[in-house]
Order: C-alpha cells, then structure tokens, then sequence
C-alpha cells in the first residue's frame, strides 16, 4: 500500500499537471483551489487504508482490481517431512499442525505452528501465474520451544504454495530448510480467525 507521503507525492504531481493544463487554456487561478489539498490528502489515505485491510476482500474488486487469492485465516496442515530423528535414526510419520495466515491487499505474513515449534515469515509474497493461478513463496525462520532444541535448533526455510483460484479450498507445496530437510504441506479446512499457539489452533477445530 502506498503511505502518506507517497500519496502526497502523487497528488501533488498530479495538482501540478492539472493546473498547468487549466493555465494553457487560459482559465484564471488562484489559491483558494488548492484549500482542500490536505483534506484530500488525508481521505485518499483513510480510503487507501480500509481498502488495504478490508474492503479489496469484496467481490466487486476481485479480478480486475485485485488479482490475489484470499486465503487469510487459519489451515488445517499435513506435513511431511524427509527428516531423520537423530534419537532413532527413522523418519518421522506425517505431521498433523496449522498454518495462520494474515492477509491484506498489500501483504501476506504465515506461521506454521506444531506442537514443538513456530515457524515465522521472514519474507513472503504472492505471485500472479500466467494460466490465472498463483503462488505464494516465503522464507521463515523456525524457532522449536526451548525443551526441544536439544535435538531441533532454530532454522531458516523457504516454502512455496500453488494456489488454484482465487478463493480456495485446499493448497498444496513444498518447503525446504538450511539443514538439507525437505518436505511437502497440503492444507486443508481454512478458519476466518487467527489464533496464536497450537492449543488455540487445536481448539478452533474442536469447538
């Protein structure tokens, strides 16, 4: 989203070529029409900002003015991983946790969350594909609760998502980490809240 300054920035080139066309034609002017510059300024901004968090969501925008899947809310994850237990030296069976997703119309932040850890966005974002699906890719950081990282140390990963229409129902992808780990996600069963632990994620699903 643009901020303040910015849109100042553009009104005011904008206020700059239309008062320099309204001279060439000869039409008197004078200070008073620009009384309402700061007044403009601020609604555009207040308009820019509900947009931005709320109102890009409405149907009306989507397709033409938004080209973004809304998948903002909580998703039911399988997880499976390539990973060896250090303890038992065997893979690990299919993890079961939940992906929070927040959304607006300018950003996109994801954390996964297990039993034993978070993992948290370092960088992500929402590409538009030629064929009208999209892809969301991310970089985290995973950080295991202190009880565990004797066997599981904070981690860096990156995960991409395919995302088959603009309000879907299930997504699929793929992650890999810095400790040569990868794996794939399937998500499933979205919630419109966004818990922060596990338990509160757990208890979404079982209210």
């Amino acid at each position: 989203m643009m901020t303040r300054p910015q849109i100042t920035a553009f009104l005011t080139l904008s206020v700059t070529f239309w008062v320099g066309l309204l001279a060439l034609k000869g039409t008197p002017l004078s200070w008073e029409m620009l009384a309402p510059f700061g007044t403009v300024v601020g609604a555009v901004s207040g308009v820019m900002l509900l947009f931005d968090a709320w109102a890009w969501k409405l149907p009306i925008f989507r397709g033409w003015l938004i080209k973004r899947p809304y998948v903002h809310g909580t998703w039911k994850v399988e997880l499976q991983s390539d990973w060896v237990n250090p303890e038992t030296n065997e893979g690990v069976p299919t993890i079961h946790c939940f992906l929070v997703v927040r959304q607006t119309a300018s950003q996109i932040s994801l954390r996964l969350i297990t039993e034993e850890s978070s993992s948290e966005t370092v960088s992500a974002g929402v590409e538009a594909c030629s064929d009208g699906t999209f892809e969301i890719s991310c970089a985290y950081r995973n950080k295991p609760k202190s009880m565990y990282r004797y066997r599981s140390q904070i981690h860096y990963g990156a995960m991409l998502l395919s995302v088959e229409s603009a309000t879907p129902t299930r997504l699929e992808g793929e992650y890999w980490t810095d400790r040569k780990t990868t794996g794939s996600v399937t998500l499933t069963d979205r919630k419109s809240k966004t818990p922060m632990t596990f338990n509160e994620a757990q208890a979404l699903y079982q209210s």
